[in-house]
């Protein structure tokens, strides 16, 4: 029931944040437009293992929605990507957290979960806008203490990662102005 009420939160997240003239493409679409013209791209359930080179030539992007592919890294040229505001990463194959994320400094909205992510790097708190972190699902096992310092933070959700009651009282007390969805603590070690 939680995760439905999350997504149905991130929906309205996202219809919000994207404004009601912009378009989300399919990158079919995409290809044969002016890019200039493009601010929304979807490669949802593309199979991708890459992400396509053309795509450095839209560089006005706001909504990148990579969910549902078989990524396990982003090209260096997603960090060019400077009005870039929201990223989903969702049910790909990354092991290792995306670098090149730390210098999206207007990403608001990003959206990891369903991958195999263990840790968040220090890097995190150059995405000085970032709003809504998704890691749902992943074996993260440490945050790195940056953390602290993503003052627009509101929202995390943690659920499908087990963490113990010390781990979670721990991170509400220093994020106490973000909302931070756990499960039910373990009996474990973190």
């Amino acid at each position: 029931m939680m995760k439905k009420q999350f997504a149905l939160i991130l929906l309205l997240w996202s219809s919000f944040s994207f404004g009601q003239d912009q378009k989300l493409y399919d990158w079919e679409v995409a290809q044969g437009a002016n890019p200039d013209t493009i601010y929304a791209i979807s490669f949802e359930k593309l199979k991708l293992t890459e992400v396509p080179a053309d795509l450095v030539r839209f560089t006005k992007v706001t909504h990148l929605n990579f969910s549902k592919n078989r990524l396990t890294q982003l090209p260096d040229f997603i960090k060019d990507f400077k009005e870039l505001e929201y990223l989903d990463l969702g049910k790909n194959e990354f092991s290792t957290f995306p670098i090149q994320i730390c210098q999206l400094s207007e990403l608001k909205t990003l959206i990891l979960n369903r991958n195999a992510i263990y840790s968040i790097p220090d890097c995190i708190e150059y995405a000085v806008n970032l709003e809504l972190l998704d890691l749902y699902d992943n074996p993260i096992s440490s945050l790195p203490e940056s953390m602290m310092r993503l003052t627009q933070l509101k929202k995390i959700d943690f659920t499908g990662i087990r963490f113990n009651k010390e781990f979670q009282k721990k991170w509400s007390e220093l994020l106490p102005n973000t909302e931070l969805v756990f499960d039910a603590p373990c009996e474990c070690m973190n």
